[in-house]
This record gives structure tokens, C-alpha cells and sequence, in this order.
């Protein structure tokens, strides 16, 4: 597990397909294992390996990512259920950090998948700014964590979450971009 900086605030970082790892996150953020994570991946060619990517969609995905976006799509039938969310869904990153760059690029070359990209926090308090007040926000948990990247201080808004399903935009969550930006891009 390792803990990395973002273009706006650090997530925690295992194989989305690693089992024993993804116990271990929800373990560290005290989260139920019934949510899902989102994944940080390349490019917009590695979220199509995963996800159905409408033609809105890849509008939205070309115009904001890298960037601070959450983009939610439907899982492809070759992606098993036990590593997507209940509604069939995979959250996707492409991080313009060049930090979270340098790490997806590495690890994807040599562990063939992505990494999960979720909130550096204990599950319902705030997420922190830097890597210190994260590590202290775990307490005895931090040990769970493998590497920490520092990358200094982050601004701490978390990325926008846009859903697309058919065609049809849902802002889950105003981050870092406005609702009205997407909806009106």
C-alpha cells in the first residue's frame, strides 16, 4: 500500500485486483467493504479496457482528465463484480500530478493493473493536507502503509465526481471543478 499526492489531495494506493491489499485500505480507512474505490489509471485508452465510454463521456474525459476528475462509467462484462460498485460502476483518475503520473506509469508496466486512487483519510473525518497529518490522522493503522510519497502540500479539495450512463451526466460530488463547468462545458 503506499500513500500518494494528487493535483489534489493524496489517496492511498493498492492493485485494484489485489485482494489482500484491498482489505488491508479498508482496514486502514475503517470503511465498509461494500463501497468501492476508484481507480488511477494512464490514459484514456486503459479506462476503455474497463469501462463503456459513451461518446459524452469521452467528450467530458478529453476536455477535464488529467485533472482533478472522478469520471464514473459502467464497468465492462469482462471486469469481475467483486471489483466494481454495486451499480456496475468503475470510478476512474487520470491524475495531472506528475507524481501520481510517474507512479501509475511504473506500477501499471509492471503489475498490469491500476491502482486504486481513494482519499487518504479514516473514513468519515477530513482529508489533510499534507503526508505527516495523514500518517498521524492513522495513528498505530499508519503501519499498513508500505510508502509514502511525499509531494508537500496538497490543497485538500477533493476531485469532482461526474456519473455518465447513457449519455445522461449526474455530478455526484462538486470538487475541485464546478457542477456547472461540466454541465456546461
Amino acid at each position: 500500500m503506499i500513500l500518494y499526492p494528487t493535483e489534489t489531495v493524496y489517496a492511498l494506493g493498492v492493485g485494484v485486483f489485489d485482494n489482500v491489499e484491498i482489505t488491508k485500505l479498508f482496514a486502514l480507512k475503517n470503511r465498509s467493504a461494500d463501497k468501492s474505490v476508484s481507480w488511477l489509471v494512464r490514459s484514456l485508452a486503459d479506462i476503455t479496457e474497463y469501462a463503456e465510454l459513451s461518446h459524452i463521456a469521452e467528450k467530458i474525459a478529453e476536455r477535464f482528465l488529467p485533472g482533478p476528475l472522478t469520471l464514473v462509467l459502467p464497468a465492462k462484462a469482462t471486469v469481475p463484480k467483486m471489483y466494481i460498485g454495486e451499480d456496475q460502476t468503475i470510478g476512474f483518475r487520470i491524475s495531472s500530478d506528475r507524481y501520481a503520473q510517474e507512479i501509475i506509469s511504473d506500477f501499471m508496466k509492471e503489475y498490469g493493473m491500476p491502482l486504486t486512487c481513494t482519499s487518504a483519510n479514516v473514513s468519515g473525518l477530513p482529508t489533510l493536507s499534507t503526508s505527516a497529518e495523514i500518517l498521524n490522522q492513522f495513528g498505530s493503522k499508519q503501519s499498513l502503509i508500505d510508502t509514502v510519497y511525499d509531494g508537500g502540500v496538497r490543497i485538500g479539495v477533493p476531485s469532482t465526481i461526474v456519473q455518465v450512463m447513457d449519455n445522461h451526466i449526474t455530478v455526484l460530488r462538486e470538487g475541485s471543478i464546478s457542477k456547472s463547468t461540466i454541465l456546461n462545458f
